[in-house]
């Protein structure tokens, strides 16, 4: 088990540093254009590896969080119980950090083979980690509140009003003429938003743990959504009135 999760780990670094990079081509090329096409559709394709490699990365880590973290360590009990104590919250939080992500792709490109026509939206293999969003949510929610760690609580509410969404937009009666091209650019900037949080949060904390210490590096971890959510909002309304989807 140990070296399925080194491997995976491995795996999950490399892709997930392309992808960080890579998102910003799409974003900054012509849309509609050869290359915003093929880079988007490179980077859906490297998200659905890099979050599907984190949500099985999280499941081991939950499932044998000593058996995986303190190999090659020399660690008393007292020492493997108080790293147990943040290790497995850190885990579900990375848990369900990946299921967004997984979702927010995946609906980023589901909306554009839908377009208008929504059924294949509604299919079960589509909508399942949609709603399992809800009780890992609460639940990551739960813990947060629990030990006193915002982190969780924030992307807590974040996946919660992400699933809320998302599942609005795929059963409402109605959607705009071009609503779907909405949907499209919200979707990828939230999937930008999670793996870059992922980076903060994960890897980037220990290039950060010097410059923000202790509980300053939750700035750098709110970051993300705080910078994304901004852009959302501003360029959301620049694309509805550019595409007349009001």
């Amino acid at each position: 088990m140990l070296t399925l999760h080194t491997t995976l780990l491995y795996l999950h670094i490399a892709l997930g540093a392309v992808a960080l990079l890579l998102y910003w081509l799409p974003v900054i090329a012509r849309k509609g254009s050869k290359l915003h096409i093929n880079a988007g559709k490179v980077f859906y394709y490297l998200m659905l590896i890099v979050s599907g490699s984190g949500i099985v990365l999280s499941l081991l880590g939950l499932y044998d969080p000593v058996g995986i973290y303190t190999a090659g360590k020399h660690m008393t009990t007292e020492q493997i119980q108080r790293m147990l104590i943040w290790r497995i919250p850190v885990s579900q939080f990375l848990l369900l950090l990946s299921l967004l992500t997984w979702v927010t792709v995946r609906h980023a490109m589901g909306v554009l083979r839908a377009k208008s026509d929504r059924r294949m939206l509604r299919r079960w293999f589509y909508q399942g980690p949609v709603l399992l969003l809800f009780p890992t949510a609460l639940y990551v929610a739960y813990q947060g509140i629990t030990l006193g760690m915002p982190l969780l609580i924030i992307f807590a509410v974040v996946s919660f009003i992400t699933a809320s969404t998302i599942s609005f937009y795929v059963y409402k009666a109605e959607i705009q003429p071009r609503g779907w091209i909405i949907e499209h650019f919200s979707s990828m900037v939230g999937s930008g938003i999670a793996v870059y949080t992922a980076f903060f949060a994960a890897g980037g904390r220990r290039m950060l743990a010097e410059i923000l210490p202790g509980q300053w590096q939750l700035v750098s971890w709110l970051a993300a959504p705080v910078i994304g959510i901004t852009a959302m909002i501003l360029l959301t309304g620049y694309y509805k009135r550019r595409y007349k989807a009001l």
